[in-house]
């Protein structure tokens, strides 16, 4: 009977060529969110807090600003009198 490595997941995940294809995938990404962010700049907070990461196995592109929920999907102004679309730049990174 065959068997699997129970390290198989570390194994590859470590492999230089998996590590480069992650950091390739990961460089498009960002660039697609930095796109949608820099393109409804208003005061420059939320592209400021942006923040591409890589460490040893994993790679994250996060939005650290507090309104970024507000800002990525949409919100009402205070008083409820206009509905602000969102900028869905997180989806940008999902495609």
């Amino acid at each position: 009977m065959a068997s699997v490595d129970p390290n198989l997941d570390r194994i590859v995940a470590h492999l230089p060529q998996v590590k480069t294809e992650v950091s390739r995938e990961l460089s498009k990404r960002a660039t697609r969110v930095r796109a949608v962010v820099n393109a409804h700049r208003d005061t420059g907070e939320l592209a400021g807090s942006l923040d591409v990461e890589t460490n040893t196995v994993d790679s994250t592109v996060s939005i650290a600003d507090p309104a970024v929920v507000s800002i990525n999907y949409g919100h009402w102004t205070p008083g409820g009198g206009t509905y602000v679309e969102g900028i869905h730049a997180i989806e940008a990174g999902l495609t």
